[in-house]
């Protein structure tokens, strides 16, 4: 059963129970709570099925937070900031979840995926009505902040432009509430929290000793990392104080944030997705440590993100900090950190938007070196090969690894798996026109709150290497031995 009511009243609603959440926002508000500092309480709504909300009423809200590196367990935290939960699959579940609106509130969660953030969507449906009902409630002189957990670019003010222009008119005073008394807070979160199965038994077996108990909402992850929070509260609306958590990696202002989240998707993200995960998983390697590790990929990957950092560090300098050295860091924990690659290789037209597109459009790209700019396109190049289905069976799309292993992709975007249908062997200017289409297709790069419409296919000098890498991809040619004839 949830906890009692009167032991942490609800001020925080979330809307989804994954891991990051779990790991980030949620163990700061036990921190703040335990602190003396807060005094609430956070209650989930779980936008698909029921057993995460299920698992949080039984345990009372109750978790573990496990910080572990490949040599063993750091540390076992104990997390009671979440009171209740509910699932939003069932209109039942939505209406307890709407129930909470009557409450004084400080703040709403959103932690779904880049492809939740869209009009029609379960998180966005409910966010639309969660606030509609507490405006009700509360009337027009009442405020609260928003908050999406997940990193796209000016996330913050994308789900304010959703909401605004894409769902039905309700009233003026509603609008202009929700224009004026509303924090659509941009926000850049980054900690490693892989699933439970990726990681290593004798350290999950290691965490139920001493837990204990039975915890079906055990969170494994590392170290916090030097920077895991930083918020734009532009009209310091923000009631939640995460801005004392300054000693734990946490940045709370009033300026923009973009060149944090810049550096966080270019300079972190970026090392999955172009960086590793693709080749390892096209070259039968499970794991994103061991594909780091690798003799082959590990020093492909430090010499990719060093020119990256390079172009970053020129387009968007921070004062004060190394964009090598943080893009270096990154390489050094996903080492220590077992996680999958199966796991993150999803939705990659928009994380190829938000993590390669920056590289290619630079003025500065221009600048670098002839061998960056190869392993740049091979990089991209080997995240198109993996969209390339070999088979498609109603909305199944079926690809198959450099070791005939066939797998599922599951990016829901199937604009460019349909542009690359059929591509297994075939010749040069077949390539180099499907290329075009793809490159040149603005819908694909221009981000949703962008003005001007972004054509890759501008940049003829990528153009030209992608074609020739991707063509050698789906003519025979493995990931491994053309990194290997690359970097020669």
């Amino acid at each position: 059963m949830p906890k009692a009511p009167d032991q942490l009243p609800v001020k925080i609603l979330a809307i989804g129970a994954g891991g990051l959440q779990r790991a980030l926002t949620h163990e700061f508000v036990h921190q703040l709570n335990q602190r003396g500092i807060y005094h609430g309480g956070i209650f989930i709504g779980q936008p698909r099925g029921s057993e995460k909300a299920e698992a949080f009423n039984q345990q009372q809200g109750i978790y573990h937070v496990v910080v572990f590196d490949l040599k063993g367990i750091k540390n076992v935290q104990r997390i009671e900031s979440v009171v209740g939960a509910t699932t939003l699959a069932l209109e039942s579940g939505r209406e307890i979840f709407y129930a909470h609106t009557e409450m004084e509130l400080d703040l709403i969660l959103i932690g779904v995926t880049e492809a939740g953030i869209a009009p029609g969507e379960m998180a966005m449906d409910v966010l639309d009505e969660t606030l509609f009902r507490y405006f009700s409630y509360h009337g027009v002189d009442s405020s609260i902040c928003v908050m999406n957990t997940d990193n796209i670019r000016n996330n913050g003010h994308i789900v304010r432009n959703i909401l605004l222009n894409e769902y039905p008119f309700r009233s003026p005073e509603y609008s202009n509430w929700l224009s004026q008394n509303v924090g659509f807070l941009d926000e850049m979160g980054d900690r490693i929290v892989p699933q439970s199965q990726d990681v290593p038994t004798e350290i999950q077996q290691e965490a139920a000793n001493r837990i204990n108990r039975q915890d079906n909402l055990i969170t494994y992850t590392e170290e916090m990392p030097a920077i895991g929070l930083v918020i734009q509260d532009k009209h310091q609306m923000l009631r939640v104080p995460f801005a004392d958590f300054t000693d734990s990696g946490v940045v709370v202002t009033t300026e923009s944030i973009d060149p944090h989240h810049d550096w966080k998707l270019l300079l972190i993200n970026s090392v999955h997705v172009p960086g590793i995960t693709h080749k390892g998983m096209l070259s039968g390697i499970e794991t994103v440590n061991d594909a780091a590790n690798h003799s082959v990929f590990g020093p492909h990957l430090e010499r990719l993100m060093d020119g990256y950092a390079k172009i970053v560090e020129s387009d968007i300098p921070i004062s004060g900090r190394s964009a090598h050295n943080y893009s270096l860091e990154f390489i050094n924990r996903i080492r220590q950190m077992r996680d999958s690659n199966t796991r993150i290789n999803i939705i990659e037209t928009i994380k190829l938007r938000e993590r390669a597109a920056d590289i290619i459009k630079s003025p500065n790209y221009h600048n670098s070196t002839e061998s960056f700019k190869d392993e740049f396109a091979y990089s991209v190049a080997t995240v198109l090969r993996f969209l390339t289905p070999i088979n498609i069976n109603d909305q199944t799309y079926t690809g198959k690894t450099d070791l005939d292993v066939n797998y599922e992709i599951k990016d829901p975007n199937r604009a460019i798996q349909n542009t690359l249908n059929g591509a297994f062997g075939i010749n040069q200017s077949d390539v180099e026109i499907r290329m075009q289409q793809i490159f040149a297709n603005t819908d694909h790069w221009t981000p949703p709150s962008g003005t001007q419409q972004v054509d890759l296919s501008q940049n003829r000098d990528f153009m030209t290497r992608i074609n020739k890498f991707y063509h050698k991809l789906v003519n025979g040619e493995t990931c491994l031995n053309l990194l290997k004839q690359i970097s020669s």
